[in-house]
């Protein structure tokens, strides 16, 4: 919280199907809020240009009042995304060390290229 020049990174999975309803074609979402859109549709493109099926706010909205990303990024003007993963990619190590790879490569360059 000292540093201005943090950006707030929430990672979390999500399932392929939820209770009964289609599938969910996705292999990544970006979550983000209509209050900050620094990194959410940057982050969008990105993963697009490298293939890959990318929810923009989905397969959830991206704002939840009260949690993490609302509290610590958007009460004190951080840039912040929140990155939802499709569970079914990361279930054994190998897929985990494959997306935390990738994903590490992605938030580098877009802090890069935005300059933060």
């Amino acid at each position: 919280a000292a540093r201005p020049d943090r950006a707030v990174c929430a990672i979390h999975s999500f399932t392929p199907r939820l209770r009964g309803r289609p599938q969910r074609p996705w292999q990544v979402g970006i979550l983000y809020s209509h209050t900050d859109e620094r990194l959410g549709p940057p982050l969008i493109a990105m993963c697009r240009e490298r293939g890959w099926i990318t929810g923009d706010n989905e397969p959830y909205g991206g704002h939840l009042d009260g949690d993490s990303i609302d509290r610590h990024a958007l009460a004190h003007g951080r840039p912040n995304v929140l990155i939802e993963i499709r569970n079914d990619l990361i279930r054994d190590p190998s897929g985990q060390r494959e997306w935390a790879d990738r994903l590490a490569d992605l938030l580098g360059g877009v802090l890069e290229r935005l300059g933060l």
